[in-house]
C-alpha cells in the first residue's frame, strides 16, 4: 500500500522549499513586525501603502527564493470608515513556467485541504439549524449493512463511538488515508491518483480493513488524541452532503450542490469549484523538483478532504465571511461560517501517525487549528488551516482580534 504524501503543517510563506503553485490567504499574520509590536494586537488592522508594499516584497522575496512559478495572496482588513471589509489582493509570477499571463486574483489554485473549512461550513449550517448534532455517532449516517466500529476500553469493555464532532476535529482514531485507498488504483499500473475513483462505496467499506498495521479502527478513544485524517473528513463531506442533498451511493455525493446552495452562491464565489478539469484559469501544479504533476480531480467520495479550486478574490470573501462581516441580515448558511471558529476541544497530544505522538497545545474549531497568542511569534490569538496537493499549497490565517 503506497502511503499519502506527508502534509505540510507550516505556513506556505514561511516554508524553505514549496510546491510551484501556492494560494495563500492571510490577515494580520503578514504583518511586518514593527506593526504588530505593543498592543497592536489589540487593534485592528488597517491596510495602509506601507503595509501593503511590505506584503507585496515578502511575497516577491518568496517567489524568487523558492523558484515557483506563482503566488496569489488576499489580505481581509477592516475599514476604518465603515463596517465592510477591505480586501487587497496580491498576485507575482505566472501559473504555469513558460508563461507569459501573470497571475491574478482570478487565477485558480487548487486549495487541497482547506476545502475541509468548507465541508466544515456545511456541519455548521446543519448543526445551526438541528439538522444534525456534533455529537451524532457517524453510524447513524452509514448506509445499511455497515458497521462503523466503536472504540472498547480494555478494561472497562465500555464503548464509545466516532462521532461527527470527532470526524471535524481529527479526533477520530482514523489514520490519514483510510486502508483501501490504493485498493482500485493497484489494478492499474499506471494509475498515480486514486481520488476520482474513490466512491461512496469504497469509504465505507474501508471500515471492514485493518486501520494500521492489523489495529483496528478506531485506533484510540474517540475525542482524545488529534491525528490528522483525510478518511475522517471524507467521510464528513459525503455525510452532511448526503444530508444536503442525498444521492444514491452508486453515485459521487453532491458536496457542490450542497455548497453551492448553502453559502457559496449567497457570497457569489463562482470560482469555488470542485476540479474537474485543467480550465484556462487554473494554476499547472509542479512537484518540487519543478517537473508538471497531475491534477487531483477530486471529485468523489474523497471531495470533501481536498477537492476544490479556488482564486484569491473567493478566498478573500470567503475568510470576511468567518470573520462575521456577512451580517445578522445576510443567509443563514452564510452566518454560520463564523461558528467554526468557536473552540470545539481542546487538543494536548498530536500524533503524526499512530506511534508518533507529541505534546502540543491548541485547540480545535470545526476544521481550523485554533493558537493562542504568541504561538509561533504570532502576537494575537488565531486560527489556522492549510492544504497541499501534488503541486499546490495554500494557507489561510486569520486573527479576529485584528
Amino acid at each position: 500500500m503506497r502511503a499519502l504524501p506527508r502534509r505540510r503543517r507550516r505556513s506556505a510563506l514561511a516554508a524553505a522549499a514549496a510546491a510551484s503553485a501556492i494560494a495563500v490567504i492571510s490577515l494580520g499574520a503578514a504583518l511586518p513586525a514593527s506593526a504588530a509590536a505593543g498592543p497592536a494586537a489589540e487593534r485592528p488592522v488597517v491596510m495602509t501603502h506601507e503595509l501593503r508594499e511590505e506584503i507585496k516584497n515578502r511575497i516577491d522575496a518568496f517567489l524568487a527564493k523558492n523558484d515557483i512559478s506563482g503566488v496569489s495572496v488576499a489580505v481581509v482588513t477592516p475599514d476604518p470608515a465603515g463596517a465592510d471589509p477591505v480586501i487587497t489582493t496580491f498576485a507575482a509570477g505566472h501559473p504555469s513556467y513558460g508563461s507569459t499571463t501573470p497571475v491574478d486574483a482570478s487565477t485558480q489554485f487548487e486549495i487541497g485541504s482547506e476545502t475541509k473549512v468548507f465541508t466544515a461550513d456545511l456541519l455548521a449550517y446543519l448543526v445551526a439549524t438541528g439538522r444534525v448534532a456534533l455529537d451524532d455517532p457517524v453510524q447513524d449516517y452509514a448506509p445499511p449493512g455497515v458497521v462503523v466500529p466503536e472504540w472498547i476500553d480494555p478494561q472497562t469493555g465500555e464503548r464509545t463511538a466516532i462521532t461527527l464532532g470527532n470526524l471535524a476535529t481529527h479526533q477520530a482514531g482514523l489514520t490519514d488515508a483510510p486502508p483501501n485507498f490504493w485498493s482500485k488504483c493497484n489494478q492499474e499500473p499506471d494509475c498515480v491518483n486514486p481520488r476520482p475513483g474513490y466512491t461512496q462505496a469504497m469509504l465505507w467499506d474501508a471500515f471492514e480493513s485493518p486501520c494500521w498495521e492489523g489495529q483496528h479502527c478506531p485506533l484510540w478513544k474517540p475525542g482524545t488524541d488529534w491525528l490528522y485524517s483525510d478518511w475522517g473528513f471524507a467521510l464528513l463531506g459525503t455525510i452532511v452532503s448526503n444530508v444536503i442533498d442525498p444521492v444514491d451511493e452508486s453515485q459521487p455525493p453532491a458536496f457542490q450542490s450542497a455548497l453551492d446552495q448553502t453559502f457559496l452562491d449567497d457570497l457569489g464565489l463562482a470560482s469555488t469549484v470542485l476540479e474537474t478539469s485543467d480550465g484556462a484559469r487554473l494554476a499547472v501544479p509542479y512537484a518540487a523538483d519543478g517537473t508538471q504533476t497531475f491534477y487531483w480531480n477530486n471529485t468523489n467520495a474523497y471531495s470533501g478532504a481536498g477537492g476544490l479550486i479556488s482564486d484569491a478574490t473567493d478566498l478573500g470573501t470567503w475568510v470576511a465571511a468567518h470573520l462575521g462581516y456577512a451580517g445578522p441580515g445576510a443567509p443563514y448558511g452564510v452566518q454560520t461560517m463564523a461558528d467554526t471558529l468557536a473552540p470545539v476541544s481542546r487538543i494536548s497530544t498530536r500524533c503524526s501517525d499512530p506511534g508518533t505522538c507529541t505534546s502540543d497545545e491548541f485547540e480545535m474549531g470545526l476544521a481550523w487549528e485554533l493558537h493562542h497568542a504568541g504561538a509561533q511569534g504570532i502576537r494575537a490569538a488565531w486560527a489556522f488551516k492549510n492544504g497541499a496537493t501534488e503541486g499546490t499549497s495554500s494557507d489561510t490565517a486569520l486573527a479576529p482580534s485584528l
